[in-house]
């Protein structure tokens, strides 16, 4: 069970706190529901019942930063993971974005800069559905690490970057 004011990882809605466990009525039914707030969303809350075991499991403890910077420092080795079909790579993208986990975030993220990277030595840019999971990835990377570092995600990137003895 987690605790009110717990930082947890939700799904894809990335870095929460938990503002409260509340008896709530929705429907005909009073239940227990944890009340989460995404951190890095302002205008949302997110209510998961207590007793629901299949979104429970959507919830996890954010990784904390020894676990985030023995990724980091992984990152070099982590193979990317390109697919030349456009349904299988979709297929393959969807899969690596529904586990939420960091690791398969970072396949994302190493596969579609390699990629772009590419694709602007040919003078061409990112297909728009590849902009959009490389997108997708790297905020809920971010977030993650953000909330594990206690930083703003957008300085999650130059934090990998000094990490790795890259330029920021």
């Amino acid at each position: 069970m987690y605790s009110v004011n717990e930082k947890i990882h939700y799904g894809g809605s990335g870095v929460c706190v938990i503002q409260e466990i509340a008896s709530m009525r929705f429907g005909r039914t009073r239940e227990r529901y944890y009340v989460l707030k995404p951190v890095y969303q302002n205008s949302s809350v997110i209510y998961v019942p207590v007793d629901n075991p299949e979104l429970v499991a959507k919830m996890r403890p954010v990784l904390s930063r020894e676990e985030v910077d023995s990724l980091i420092e992984g990152m070099p080795g982590i193979p990317t993971a390109w697919e030349d079909d456009p349904q299988l790579r979709k297929a393959s993208f969807d899969a690596l974005l529904r586990s939420h986990e960091c690791r398969s975030l970072i396949v994302i993220i190493k596969t579609l800069n390699a990629h772009k990277e590419r694709r602007q030595a040919d003078g061409k840019t990112l297909h728009v559905a590849d902009e959009t999971y490389l997108r997708e990835a790297q905020r809920l990377l971010y977030d993650e690490f953000a909330g594990a570092l206690n930083i703003q995600p957008a300085q999650v990137h130059a934090y990998i970057q000094s990490k790795l003895g890259q330029p920021a």
